[in-house]
């Protein structure tokens, strides 16, 4: 049977948090002083969504922080345009080609025709 004594070793330091449990003071390990809620995230997040609209239609959605920025039609694309995109290479062309300033689908359209 395991007890708390078996997760415990010579070097864990343990700090008095009194701010949170003045009654107690409880006894916290240095890794549980890391308040989540003060943690922000400074870069964007850029994403692709591709969106499956029946009916032989596609379209793809460039988020940005998790609201979307750009959509990208699938009928502007030819069929061997919109495989590349499906492709795993493809996600990653829109990404760089969103970073490097991209905001138009006809911006994507004429890069995508050199790799497609």
């Amino acid at each position: 049977m395991k007890t708390y004594d078996n997760y415990l070793h010579q070097d864990d330091e343990f700090f008095i948090d009194e701010q949170k449990d003045p009654k107690g003071c409880s006894l916290r390990t240095d890794n549980e002083l890391f308040d989540e809620d003060d943690y922000k995230n400074v870069q964007d997040t850029i994403g692709v969504r591709w969106v499956d609209l029946g009916k032989n239609s596609e379209d793809w959605e460039i988020t940005k922080n998790g609201k979307a920025v750009l959509v990208l039609k699938g009928v502007r694309f030819t069929n061997a345009e919109k495989r590349f995109l499906r492709s795993v290479d493809g996600t990653r062309f829109i990404i760089e080609g969103y970073k490097q300033g991209w905001r138009s689908v006809s911006e994507f359209k004429r890069q995508v025709k050199a790799k497609a």
